[in-house]
C-alpha cells in the first residue's frame, strides 16, 4: 500500500468520507475546478493512491488532519 503524505491526508479530510470509492468520485468532481497546479497535481497523486489500493487498505487509514 502507498503511504499518504500529510498533505495528501489533509486534502482527502475535505471530503469528510470514509468510504473509497466515494472518495474517488468527489476528487473527479472536484478536479474540474481546481486551477492550481500544485493542488491538480496533488489531487492527482491522491486519486493514484486511491485506484491502486483496496477498500480493506483504504480503510485502515487515518483521515485525521494535521495542524
Amino acid at each position: 500500500m502507498s503511504k499518504f503524505t500529510v498533505e495528501e491526508i489533509n486534502f482527502m479530510c475535505v471530503f469528510e468520507t470514509q468510504d473509497r470509492m466515494q472518495m474517488l468520485e468527489n476528487i473527479r468532481q472536484v478536479m474540474l475546478h481546481i486551477k492550481d497546479s500544485d493542488m491538480g497535481e496533488l489531487a492527482e497523486q491522491v486519486l493514484g493512491k486511491l485506484q491502486s489500493m483496496t477498500d480493506e487498505e483504504f480503510a485502515e487509514v487515518s483521515l485525521e488532519a494535521a495542524e
